[in-house]
Formats: C-alpha cells, sequence, structure tokens
C-alpha cells in the first residue's frame, strides 16, 4: 500500500438542516512537525497557533465533489526556521523534558 502524506477532506454537508450549521464538513490529519511547530507557537505565547492549508477541487469515485486538504507547517514560520538552531528546528521536541505522549492533542 502507498504511503500517502497527511491530509483531509472537506465534503458538502447533505445534512444541512439550518443556516448555521456548516455547508462543508471532514477532517484534516496533521504531520508530526505541523503539531509540533503549533506546540511550539503556544509555548512561544502565540494566541491563535497558525498552520496553512491548501486545497484541490476533486470528484470522489461515487461522483461526490470534495475539497482535497493538506496541512503544513506556515509559510512564514518555516521560512524563520531557516534562521533556527539545529535544536530548535521544527520535528524535535521544543523541551527536552517534554515528551509527546504529555501533548495534550
Amino acid at each position: 500500500m502507498a504511503q500517502y502524506p497527511a491530509s483531509g477532506a472537506l465534503f458538502s454537508n447533505d445534512r444541512k438542516q439550518s443556516p448555521n450549521q456548516p455547508d462543508y464538513t471532514g477532517n484534516l490529519s496533521l504531520d508530526h512537525d505541523v503539531v509540533m511547530d503549533l506546540y511550539q507557537q503556544i509555548q512561544e505565547g502565540v494566541e491563535h497557533p497558525k498552520a496553512d492549508l491548501a486545497g484541490w477541487k476533486k470528484t470522489a469515485k461515487s461522483g461526490r465533489s470534495f475539497l482535497s486538504l493538506r496541512g503544513k507547517e506556515s509559510w512564514e514560520r518555516s521560512k524563520n526556521n531557516m534562521n533556527r538552531p539545529a535544536s530548535m528546528s521544527t520535528g524535535q521536541a521544543v523541551r527536552d523534558d517534554v515528551s509527546d505522549d504529555e501533548i495534550p492533542f
């Protein structure tokens, strides 16, 4: 089986019963590097951590249209990562005393 990058999809909400409900629903899986960058943003005091999203219009085998999604580290943060010491690069623990099991999401 082929290995695919972390991704997601948004499908039209066929169960929408009121204008307040979302037009699309779905989910997004994130790579470890993105999660670690979001965690680092929280540690830096960023109130609303950010990651970049990209989407492509696709059609499922069933004929149903959807948006295929991919999430990655924010472009601005990845540009800034080039200037970080190797010990702080994305994908590595921000602090040595925190394991992945302790991250609450």
